[in-house]
C-alpha cells in the first residue's frame, strides 16, 4: 500500500469504525483474503491485551481499529481490496472517506477552477473541501443506455434514441462546403444518411470501482456525433461476451457496410499487466488485451471497413504512474502497392487520453478530461478543421490541466495507415 493510501486510512480511522460494522468487515476480509486466519488470531491477542490494561472502553472497539491497522500494513493491493469491500457491504460513508482520495479535482492553470466529488458547480476556492458526512450519489443507468436482449438474452443492436442530457452542451459549427486537401487526399465524408457510426461502449460499474461522471462522457459524444450526422449506438456495463457480440453485429451489419466513416469510443477502468501488456475491464469484470479490440478493426476480419476511417478512442488509463510533469526545456525530433494487395491493418487512427504506463484523469462531476475537450473541440473546429488537428488541439488543452494533486497527463495518438484527412463536414451532404 503507498503512502498516501496508508495516511487516509491512519487519519480517518475513527470514522471508519463508525461507519463499518466490524464482523462484516472482519467476515469479508478474511473471505477476499485481505486477512489471514494468522493475522486475525494475532488481532484478537494483541485487541484482548489492549484491553486488560484498560486502553478502551470495549473489546470490539479495540478490535475495531486494530482491524484497520492490520490492513495498512498488507500488500500493495490491499487498499483497492478495502474499497472493493465496502463497495460489497455498502459502507457508502466509509467508501466516500476512501475515495475522495482517488478521485481527482479538475484545476486549469489559467483559470482555476476545482470540482469536487460531492459539489455540482465550480467554487472560487480550490482548496475548498466539502464536508465528510455528506453521502456519495451514484446514479442509476438509464435503460436508453443499457443495451437490450432478446429472448435469447442475446444483446440487440439498435440504434441509440433515448435522451440526451449533457451537462455541457456543446453546439457544432456547421461546414459551409466538403473540404478537400491540396497535397493529401481526404476521406469521403459527404452523404446524409450514411456519414458515420459512432459505437459507445462504457463500463461505469466494474469490480475496480464506480466511475464517477463517466455516464456524462457517453451524453457529451452522443449530443456532438448526433450533430455531426452519425448513427449511435450504446451499450453501458456490459459484459465481455456482450460487448463482442454487440461489436461483431456492428462491423457485420448493412450500417458499417454503408457507412463512410466507423468510431469506437471505449471507456473504462485499464491496466498493465506483469508483461507490460495494456489490459481493460468489463463489468463482469474480466480483462482483456486492448490490442485483441485492435485487431478486430483488420482489413480481413472487418471488409464492411476496408478503406474507410476508422477511430478508436481509448480514454482509459495505461498504466499506474502519475505525470508530475518536469523542469525546464525539451526538445524532441520531429509506397505505393503494385498490385490489389491491402495491408492487413490500415486507416486506423488510435486517439489515447494519456501517454504509455500513465494515468488518465476523470473529474467526478462532468466526466474524463480527455473526452469532454473531445467533443468541445469537435463542436468548435469540426466545420473546418480535419480530425488529427482536432486531436492535436485536445492534447495540448488536456495537457494543461492540473489535478488536485498537482498531477496532469498528456494524450497521444497512433496512427496505422491512417493516410488521409477526415473532415466531419457537419451539416454539409452532397447526397
Amino acid at each position: 500500500m503507498d503512502d498516501k493510501h496508508r495516511n487516509v486510512i491512519k487519519k480517518n480511522i475513527s470514522k471508519l469504525v463508525q461507519y463499518t460494522n466490524f464482523k462484516d468487515l472482519l467476515k469479508t476480509c478474511q473471505e477476499e483474503r485481505l486477512l489471514s486466519q494468522q493475522m486475525v488470531e494475532n488481532l484478537y491477542l494483541d485487541s484482548k491485551n489492549l484491553y486488560e490494561f484498560g486502553r478502551s472502553p470495549t473489546l470490539e472497539e479495540i478490535l475495531h481499529q486494530k482491524l484497520f491497522e492490520k490492513i495498512i500494513h498488507r500488500g500493495p493491493e490491499a487498499f483497492q481490496k478495502l474499497i472493493k469491500i465496502l463497495r460489497y457491504l455498502d459502507n457508502v460513508r466509509a467508501l466516500q472517506i476512501l475515495e475522495s482520495e482517488e478521485e481527482f479535482c479538475c484545476l486549469r492553470e489559467k483559470n482555476v477552477r476545482c470540482f469536487s466529488e460531492r459539489s455540482r458547480s465550480p467554487t472560487e476556492n480550490p482548496i475548498q473541501q466539502i464536508p465528510i458526512s455528506v453521502p456519495v450519489q451514484t446514479p442509476d443507468i438509464p435503460n436508453s443506455l443499457r443495451s437490450k436482449v432478446d429472448e435469447n438474452a442475446r444483446p440487440i443492436l439498435e440504434e441509440y434514441s433515448g435522451p440526451v442530457s449533457p451537462k455541457q452542451k456543446y453546439e457544432v459549427k456547421k461546414a459551409d462546403r466538403i473540404h478537400t486537401n491540396e497535397l493529401i487526399d481526404t476521406y469521403k465524408m459527404e452523404s446524409k444518411e450514411n456519414r458515420g457510426v459512432l459505437f459507445i461502449a462504457n463500463f461505469i460499474n466494474t469490480q475496480t470501482g464506480y466511475r464517477n461522471g463517466a455516464i456524462n462522457d457517453s451524453y457529451a459524444l452522443i449530443y456532438v456525433f448526433k450533430q455531426l450526422g452519425f448513427k449511435i449506438f450504446v451499450t453501458t456495463d456490459s459484459s465481455q461476451k456482450e460487448f463482442f457480440d454487440l461489436l461483431e453485429q456492428l462491423l457485420k451489419s448493412d450500417y458499417t457496410r454503408k457507412t463512410e466513416c466507423f468510431i469506437l469510443a471505449l471507456m473504462s477502468h485499464g491496466e498493465l499487466n506483469s508483461k507490460d501488456k495494456e489490459r481493460i475491464e468489463f463489468s463482469d469484470g474480466s480483462v482483456i488485451k486492448v490490442e485483441e479490440i485492435r485487431d478486430r478493426f483488420s482489413n480481413k476480419r472487418c471488409p464492411n471497413l476496408v478503406g474507410k476511417p476508422k477511430v478508436l478512442i481509448f480514454p482509459f488509463c495505461r498504466g499506474y504512474t502519475s505525470d508530475s510533469g518536469v523542469q525546464g526545456k525539451l526538445e524532441t525530433d520531429s509506397i505505393s502497392s503494385k498490385d490489389n494487395l491491402i495491408p492487413t491493418m490500415s486507416d486506423i487512427l488510435i486517439c489515447y487520453a494519456t501517454n504509455p504506463g500513465s494515468e488518465s484523469h476523470r473529474d467526478p462531476d462532468t466526466g474524463s478530461w480527455y473526452i469532454q475537450e473531445l467533443c468541445k473541440n469537435i463542436a468548435q473546429h469540426a466545420h473546418d478543421t480535419h480530425f488529427e488537428d482536432i486531436i492535436q488541439i485536445v492534447q495540448a488543452q488536456v495537457g494543461s490541466y492540473r489535478a488536485e494533486t498537482i498531477k496532469m497527463q498528456m494524450g497521444n495518438s497512433h496512427n496505422i495507415g491512417f493516410n488521409y484527412k477526415l473532415f466531419f463536414n457537419p451539416g454539409y451532404p452532397i447526397d
